[in-house]
């Protein structure tokens, strides 16, 4: 039987003793050929294409151990595939856009992958209100789709990252001062369980589990379609690009603390980021920062906002005029920038803050000063991001599972470190200056005897549950629904909630 041989088949797997012979393997699988639909690819370690369908963004920094990968072209392939790994206790992934970098997703032994880039459609529905979107869905093509609808939505911040991986952890966005975080809006999802079960989740349809989906969805199961609200493009979108020497640190972090204030006029529709960077023809010796302020609307809207920072002194000032398709290339995020490229060295780190601590930002400044001089770290940045918390302050935060935490707090930072070659002396130097970057930049919050909280999406793998999950309510009732929903934690290698 074919059970009885795929189980033998693991337990050489376990054991570090899989044959290397093709047709043993082969036959081990056969009886999950009959259940995957036409458009399905199974994928074997040496087969052709293998090398190409490890490939992450993180690479080779994480490596999860699989031995088989199934490209499902249909949902009914993810459910026969996830049902038959749990019926044999298989451990397995799920992938899209392959960005994650907790370490966790390294506990992986010797699992299936199952790839969902062939489930990658957008479609506008009918009431103009709303999208369908498949759960391998990449940010460039919901972007493009939608646009050529006069349409967005919330999505996350690089072209190449998924639509839904972020969503689940909560979802920063340049939409998200108007319309909230990605996963608030997220109408209902079809999601296949631990079992195989496929199941809709709605506000009316399993609502407990809608409700874990979005904050900690990554625990719960594998959505593979998706509707989401939809939003009439309404103007083009104005850039003010500004590098800032790094004398400039303290007047310009205390600027951005003002325009958070609870008295703040700060339009919805503005968002300000930061990027510290190593850029030795304008400064050989000291960081820089690249200042970005985007606003949706005409420049004349936005420019009262901009002279404010100009006003500091910077080293220079770019004003772009843009369609909101062009965002990402125009802040950094695009498909040609660094955080796209495949298999890198990457590790960081996501800090979520009430305010910019000026004596944190200098030292974690000051230690990146010294990292970004080593040529291993010299493509490295500090993200220090403030996205507009209006629309997500709007949304009653009992709605979801998301970290109460992550609706109070504006600033958030991200060290993340790029670094070519794979030797155990650079990988953990690059951990140790994410680690010192980081406890430099909660000084403000420990201080004041604030608690940590760090932003799921970018956590690396040495974060408690609290720092991630919340510290109250929410993450019992998530520790409750996860027994209900996979209790044998199947989805357990994301940041596991248990």
């Amino acid at each position: 039987m074919f059970f009885s041989a795929l189980t033998v088949w693991l337990l050489q797997l376990y054991l570090g003793l899989v044959a290397s012979k093709p047709h043993k393997l082969e036959r081990a699988i056969s009886g999950l050929k009959p259940q995957l639909s036409s458009g399905a690819v199974i994928t074997l370690p040496w087969d052709k294409r293998w090398d190409e369908l490890q490939i992450r963004a993180t690479s080779p920094r994480l490596v999860p151990h699989y031995s088989v990968v199934v490209e499902a072209a249909t949902e009914s392939d993810v459910q026969a595939t996830v049902a038959l790994a749990s019926r044999f206790n298989i451990p397995f992934l799920a992938v899209s856009g392959g960005h994650g970098w907790t370490s966790t997703l390294d506990k992986l032994p010797y699992g299936i992958q199952i790839n969902l880039r062939k489930l990658n459609t957008t479609t506008v529905n009918h009431d103009g209100k709303t999208a369908t979107v498949g759960g391998g869905t990449l940010q460039h093509e919901i972007v493009r789709s939608l646009f050529a609808k006069g349409k967005y939505t919330t999505t996350g911040l690089c072209e190449c990252t998924s639509v839904a991986g972020p969503l689940l952890g909560g979802g920063h966005s340049y939409l998200q001062g108007q319309y909230g975080y990605v996963l608030d809006n997220l109408v209902s999802a079809r999601v296949v369980t631990a079992s195989g079960e496929l199941v809709e989740a709605s506000s009316t349809k399993n609502p407990d589990l809608f409700w874990a989906l979005r904050g900690a969805g990554h625990n719960f199961g594998i959505m593979t379609s998706f509707t989401m609200k939809v939003y009439d493009v309404a103007s083009n979108w104005t850039a003010y690009s500004i590098l800032f020497a790094s004398d400039k640190v303290e007047a310009l972090f205390d600027l951005v603390n003002e325009f958070e204030e609870p008295s703040s006029k700060r339009p919805a529709k503005m968002a300000l980021t930061a990027a510290v960077i190593r850029l030795p023809p304008i400064d050989p010796i000291k960081p820089v920062i690249s200042f970005t302020l985007v606003y949706e609307g005409p420049e004349h809207e936005a420019a009262p906002y901009a002279a404010q920072f100009q006003a500091l002194g910077p080293i220079s000032t770019r004003i772009s005029n843009m369609k909101y398709q062009e965002l990402y290339a125009a802040t950094h995020n695009g498909l040609d920038a660094q955080p796209c490229v495949k298999n890198n060295n990457m590790v960081g780190a996501g800090i979520s803050v009430p305010a910019w601590d000026l004596k944190g930002v200098r030292e974690a400044i000051t230690i990146f000063g010294n990292l970004s001089a080593d040529p291993r770290f010299s493509k490295s940045t500090i993200l220090l991001e403030n996205y507009g918390m209006q629309g997500v302050r709007a949304v009653d935060p009992s709605l979801t599972s998301l970290p109460l935490e992550e609706r109070q707090l504006p600033g958030l930072a991200s060290p993340i470190l790029f670094w070519e070659g794979e030797d155990e002396q650079t990988t953990q130097d690059a951990h140790d200056y994410v680690r010192r970057i980081k406890e430099a930049l909660f000084l403000g919050v420990d201080k004041n005897n604030g608690t940590r909280h760090s932003y799921l999406n970018y956590a690396n793998g040495d974060e408690s549950r609290q720092e991630l999950y919340g510290y109250g309510e929410k993450l019992e009732k998530l520790v409750r629904l996860k027994k209900i929903w996979d209790s044998e934690n199947r989805f357990g290698f994301y940041n596991s909630l248990v």
